[in-house]
């Protein structure tokens, strides 16, 4: 029987890159921005133009790269780090064109590194963030040794030195969250993990006692909710206490771990399968009536009798004796599972190795 956890892994969807990532819609929405400026009269006509036909172009690009998967040939396929640079370049070199535009070149800087942390290494990051203060510093001087030290140029001054200050901090606070996320991932495997421990047999892997007392709670308010059916089959290794006597325990839990796996592997994903207890199994059957049990009770009965133990076993084969029962609307379940154990009690009193069965109604 396959674990949920294994269910839910063969049930997910691949999963894809974004066609147009985060990065790529800053740009566009930078290019809006200029927009505005341009409407404001602080910028060209022709200024906007060209910065919104590279932003299209861009944009383009990476989407190209996207649609027809070039992006998989590289190592981190969201391209985090090129879209990021690409972005930079553009909005450094418009504050360089035109000097209205810086007021909007650091919180735009802000916005693409936010979505850069999540993907970038640490060393990447301080690199980028070191390269692109470094730029935007050139720029300043540049402009004021062609305009003069004047109040714009400190103004400009203190909007590099309150971006200095903030954009360390802002990655510093993103890979902080980001190692919280990373630590609430393994905390949340974690947990998974010991939850299908706390539900599985040791020794078999199959349901404890436990689970399969909660399945039987579920099935029976299935089955009187909906009306569909149900059946139960206990199923006990038979002359089990004397294998342990004559071969040892060792013996018995590899006789139980192997006739475990051929149980598991030949029912329904939708059926249940727990250790009852010892040597005894039971398994619930939903949206099944009395007689496709008993086939499958014979089937398992089969299977079971053809494995070979012929290494830690002097007669080679084990057998089984199941009982079988159909859940009667309104039963109790101690009393399905009294009607189950009383047909596993006239197997074994008609010979072992065989599958007896109680009318469901």
């Amino acid at each position: 029987m396959r674990s949920e956890a294994a269910n839910r892994r063969k049930n997910m969807q691949p999963v894809r890159v974004p066609q147009i990532s985060p990065i790529s819609l800053i740009s566009l929405l930078y290019a809006l921005s200029l927009f505005m400026f341009y409407r404001q009269g602080f910028i060209t006509g022709l200024t906007f133009a060209g910065v919104a036909a590279v932003v299209l172009c861009i944009v383009a690009l990476f989407y190209a790269m996207f649609r027809f998967g070039v992006n998989t040939r590289f190592e981190e396929p969201s391209l985090m780090l090129p879209q990021l640079v690409s972005a930079l370049l553009v909005m450094l070199v418009v504050a360089y064109l035109e000097r209205a535009t810086q007021i909007a070149l650091a919180p735009f800087i802000l916005i693409a590194f936010s979505f850069g942390i999540f993907r970038l290494s640490t060393i990447s990051l301080i690199l980028l963030a070191a390269g692109c203060l470094a730029a935007y510093f050139g720029i300043i001087l540049i402009r004021g040794h062609a305009e003069g030290y004047d109040q714009a140029f400190r103004a400009d001054m203190m909007q590099w030195f309150v971006l200095v200050l903030t954009l360390p901090g802002m990655i510093l606070l993103g890979k902080q969250i980001h190692n919280l996320r990373q630590l609430l991932r393994a905390t949340r495997y974690q947990l998974e993990h010991y939850e299908e421990k706390s539900v599985r047999d040791e020794l078999t892997g199959l349901y404890n006692r436990r689970q399969i007392q909660a399945e039987l709670d579920r099935a029976k308010m299935q089955a009187d909710t909906l009306g569909t059916p149900f059946t139960i089959c206990i199923i006990d290794i038979d002359r089990f206490k004397e294998i342990n006597d004559n071969n040892g325990h060792l013996t018995g839990d590899i006789i139980l771990k192997e006739f475990a796996r051929v149980a598991r592997d030949s029912i329904r994903d939708t059926d249940m399968l727990g250790r009852y207890g010892g040597d005894e199994f039971m398994q619930i059957l939903p949206d099944t009536d009395l007689k496709g049990a008993v086939m499958h009770a014979e089937r398992l009965r089969v299977y079971a009798h053809f494995l070979d133990f012929q290494k830690v076993l002097e007669s080679r084969h084990i057998s089984l004796s199941i009982g079988v029962a159909q859940y009667r609307r309104g039963e109790k379940l101690t009393d399905l599972i009294a009607r189950a154990d009383a047909a596993l009690y006239q197997a074994k009193q008609g010979g072992r190795n065989r599958v007896e069965w109680t009318e469901a109604a």
